[in-house]
Parts: structure tokens; sequence; C-alpha cells
């Protein structure tokens, strides 16, 4: 059960840090690859 709870909590913080990430790039979309970012900027 333990190890269960830990899977989720990383899930949910590494879906936050990619939603943190693309706004602070400017991008909106949820799934943007590198090669989007880099031709972005």
């Amino acid at each position: 059960m333990r190890y269960i709870f830990i899977l989720l909590i990383a899930s949910v913080l590494s879906i936050l840090a990619l939603k943190y990430a693309n706004n602070s790039l400017g991008g909106g979309e949820l799934m943007a690859s590198p090669m989007d970012v880099s031709q972005e900027t």
C-alpha cells in the first residue's frame, strides 16, 4: 500500500512540474516536446 501511495504522489508532482515548466516557457500545451520548445525560443 505504501508503494502505491508513493507512486501516486510522484505522478502528481511530475504532472505539476510539467505544467509549471510549460507555463514558464510560455507554452500552453501540456505535451510539448523539447524540439518544439527549442523552435519557439
